[in-house]
């Protein structure tokens, strides 16, 4: 494998999570903090892997499990306290960038800027994706589960990976 496409390889996978997160939150938040919050991921994905080398301290492996669970906790409690969004929720969506950075910390990309670019796409493209689905696809009624089931499957792939 190249080194260029080993750089794109790992810079993708690293992203991977903007993307998922992405898609759980675009039924938690309103349309309009999508480009904010996208924003976001790429910035933090940037600054992460840009001070991770200064730092020189690696975070345990369980650190890049605290995103995940709380954001398998912002999808489930509108579903307890009521089915409308709320703006603490939209709130709470933006503590995720910074989380869902650790791993960037945990396992920097070698070219920050790329990171937070490709980052700041994958999370754009997930908005993307959840919008669609949630919207034209997924009964109102279903839109919970749905988001909570994609943040399962996020978490079993952060286990796994």
């Amino acid at each position: 494998m190249s080194h260029s496409l080993y750089i794109s390889h790992s810079v993708l996978m690293l992203s991977l999570d903007s993307l998922i997160a992405a898609v759980a939150l675009s039924w938690t938040v309103r349309p309009r903090h999508y480009a904010p919050l996208a924003l976001m991921f790429g910035v933090c994905d940037l600054v992460a892997s840009s001070v991770a080398p200064a730092l020189d301290a690696r975070l345990p492996e369980l650190a890049s499990l605290a995103p995940w669970l709380l954001l398998s906790g912002i999808l489930v409690l509108p579903v307890i306290v009521s089915a409308t969004r709320s703006q603490n929720l939209s709130a709470a969506a933006y503590l995720l960038p910074p989380l869902f950075a650790l791993d960037n910390l945990v396992s920097p990309a070698t070219s920050p800027v790329l990171a937070g670019l490709i980052s700041c796409a994958m999370a754009a493209t997930g908005f993307l994706i959840g919008a669609v689905m949630l919207h034209r696809v997924v009964p109102p009624a279903a839109r919970p589960l749905w988001s909570a089931g994609v943040a399962i499957f996020a978490i079993a792939l952060q286990l796994a990976g």
